[in-house]
């Protein structure tokens, strides 16, 4: 009884234009397979979902008939939510937003490491910033016990059951997916075989230099700080604990060498571009330092090599709100920086982002198809996903712009960043 009047309170709540151009009947179906599923908490919480703009607008295309997946929380995993999630109907409205992924979803089926990735519904500017306002993304695979796990996800959350509605694939989940954070708020999660602890403290010792025109006044940013708020976009490859502490002599020998360490990080960091695992495969990017940076996968798993160093990703997609880490045994060691190979991948970057595109499917698939080949990397330029002109970073040699915080906007010209 409880579970049909929520049915009808949903559709009846619906404000009367929005109704009159929806497929009611796809709606009505939709709620009575997620009653059969025991689904109630879902059902209550999408009456909250509809009574907003950006809801009903999500419910609506829906209803189109093109492919959806849907990772549907358990009542039992709405009962141990968070209190911030259930109770403030915004952060509920981005949080069901995020478990709903566009695209066909029917061929996939990657077992850890390889990774899954879809595009879901979730762009608030608040909560998700990656390059040219895309929406976040949600990422799983399948683990070593047989079941699809969610990514990234602070309490393991397991598919537990799967059944459909026309186009809607509905993989029940047993928690509620808590879309990703910042840098700062997603490293003291990681667990201890890929921490991340060290590289924090190096990121904090790498100081990039600016210039406030505003107050005439010369400083630096850290690049801890640029990774957890300053840019809008980014992917890198985050040396681990025990990695920092096996180049620890190299590091000390370049502590003294401002410029060296620069591009030591800058060579870790693919510029203005979220690039995910399988978008890696078979590629390759320039880094913010204008060096190469390529790729590999064999039987032991996926490499990046940069200058003479191949590492191994131990851990590949670690998402956040404004990009993407990819976790690795060694530290990258090359200092070298390349200006005008820099410059030509940012274009690159900032042309293809602004080519607006609907993914349809799992992001890399085509490039994912073949993984069990064992191929390398070859011939593709930095580019990838949108970008916007704010949340910008370009390496000494080219002046491009960067959000700094909330509220900051800098032009790196030369070796400074010149905030406004």
């Amino acid at each position: 009884m409880k579970s049909a009047f929520l049915s009808a309170a949903l559709l009846v709540a619906a404000p009367s234009a929005w109704a009159q151009s929806q497929n009611l009947t796809f709606l009505t179906g939709l709620l009575t397979t997620l009653q059969s599923a025991n689904l109630t908490s879902l059902i209550s919480a999408t009456s909250t979902f509809n009574s907003s703009g950006v809801g009903q607008g999500i419910l609506g295309d829906l209803s189109s008939g093109s492919p959806f997946v849907l990772f549907a929380p358990s009542n039992e995993a709405f009962a141990s939510a968070p209190s911030n999630v259930t109770s403030d109907s915004g952060r509920l409205t981005d949080v069901l937003a995020y478990h709903i992924v566009s695209g066909n979803f029917s061929n996939s089926a990657t077992t850890y490491p390889n990774v899954t990735l879809g595009r879901t519904f979730l762009n608030d500017s608040e909560v998700v910033q990656l390059e040219g306002n895309k929406a976040q993304v949600v990422a799983w695979a399948i683990r070593a016990d047989g079941h699809i796990h969610v990514l990234n996800q602070r309490n393991d959350s397991t598919v537990v059951n799967t059944t459909s509605f026309g186009n809607i694939t509905i993989n029940i989940v047993d928690h509620v997916l808590i879309p990703p954070e910042s840098l700062q708020q997603t490293v003291p999660t990681e667990n201890a075989t890929t921490s991340l602890t060290q590289l924090n403290t190096f990121l904090g010792t790498v100081n990039v230099p600016f210039f406030n025109s505003t107050s005439n006044s010369s400083g630096s940013i850290s690049a801890f700080n640029l990774l957890n708020s300053g840019l809008h976009g980014f992917t890198f490859f985050a040396p681990n604990d025990s990695a920092i502490f096996a180049s620890q002599s190299n590091l000390t020998a370049l502590a003294s060498n401002t410029t060296a360490l620069n591009n030591l990080f800058y060579n870790h960091l693919i510029n203005d571009t979220t690039v995910y695992s399988p978008q890696l495969v078979g590629q390759n990017f320039t880094s913010a330092g204008g060096e190469p940076l390529t790729f590999s996968i064999n039987a032991t798993g996926q490499y990046v090599t940069s200058g003479n160093t191949t590492a191994l990703i131990t851990q590949p997609d670690v998402l956040l709100s404004n990009g993407v880490l990819h976790v690795i045994d060694r530290v990258l060691i090359n200092t070298g920086f390349n200006s005008g190979a820099a410059s030509s991948a940012l274009a690159s970057a900032t042309s293809a982002a602004a080519q607006s595109t609907t993914e349809s499917q799992p992001i890399g698939f085509s490039a994912t198809a073949s993984l069990s080949s064992g191929v390398s990397g070859s011939g593709a330029s930095a580019s990838g996903s949108n970008s916007a002109a704010v949340g910008r970073f370009a390496g000494p040699g080219k002046a491009q712009m960067v959000a700094l915080g909330a509220t900051a906007v800098g032009v790196l010209m030369g070796a400074l960043i010149t905030v406004f």
